[in-house]
């Protein structure tokens, strides 16, 4: 017969593994949810979605994680945002600014708004620079490492031509080099014969100056003056969740469908290295 203390650390151990099982099914979730979203191109989504991944990428600081909801109503939009940390003061007074400064932009449409739209660029430069400045760090070491690489010694020789002095240039024009030269790559259908790490890496500080470029182009197309003079932001209260073991994605995964099964999703899988990642 057990005793007290044994039958009470048996429950507790059942109540872990409890704990376990629900936040290894919240992430699986959301690796699957994270599948199924990242998976489409761009051109597969309407225009809401882009701009929502627009304003995801432009509003994570470092390493959270942010989630961006629109809702279009009668002449107005709303914006619901959340994320898995606290809301500070410098997020909230940043979130103010991009908001006046596309407004501003969406007023003066379809004039150029030039003072507001430099401002919006530099706001976002300075708020996510820690992201920005760990993703070129990853791009340069891996430029580093595979210098003899062809793609790699491509991606130099184009970079060089567009900026002159590769020391003293500013991570917001090395984003926006980045956006140049994928788009070079994926007009002339060269993609699938450049290593998979390499893109991503280019992706992923190109996304910076894509974002901006995207929202400001949302800002000054007429047809959403209305959208953007009625827009009104709503900042949810994160959930966060600390010291939390969880299940492996396989663990999880293997609960719910069979060996085949599983076997075929990892392989659909395996041909996005952004999901790969992320799993």
């Amino acid at each position: 017969m057990l005793s007290y203390s044994q039958v009470v650390r048996k429950d507790q151990k059942r109540e872990e593994e409890r704990k376990k099982e629900l936040y290894g099914k919240v992430c699986v979730a959301q690796s699957i949810k994270f599948a199924v979203d990242k998976a489409k191109e761009l051109t597969d989504l309407n225009v809401y979605e882009i701009f929502s991944c627009y304003l995801t990428t432009i509003l994570a600081r470092d390493k959270e994680v942010v989630a961006v909801s629109l809702s279009i109503l009668q002449g107005r939009c709303e914006i619901y945002l959340s994320k898995n940390s606290d809301w500070l003061d410098k997020d909230n007074k940043y979130i103010d600014n991009i908001m006046k400064y596309l407004k501003n932009i969406s007023k003066n449409a379809p004039t150029k708004s030039e003072d507001n739209e430099s401002d919006f660029l530099v706001a976002v430069t300075l708020y996510c620079s820690t992201k920005l400045e760990s993703r070129l760090k990853k791009l340069k070491d891996y430029i580093e490492f595979y210098s003899d690489n062809e793609h790699v010694k491509s991606f130099k020789d184009f970079f060089s031509a567009k900026v002159g002095d590769t020391n003293n240039t500013s991570t917001i024009t090395i984003s926006g080099v980045c956006k140049e030269y994928y788009k070079k790559i994926k007009k002339a259908k060269v993609e699938s014969r450049i290593p998979s790490e390499f893109l991503r890496h280019i992706k992923k500080v190109a996304s910076y100056m894509v974002s901006v470029i995207g929202i400001i182009k949302c800002a000054r197309n007429i047809q959403y003056k209305s959208l953007f003079s009625n827009v009104q932001v709503f900042k949810g209260r994160p959930v966060i969740i600390n010291n939390h073991p969880i299940y492996s994605w396989k663990n999880i995964i293997k609960r719910f469908i069979d060996e085949d099964k599983y076997k075929c999703f990892m392989d659909r899988c395996s041909e996005k290295p952004e999901v790969m990642e992320r799993i």
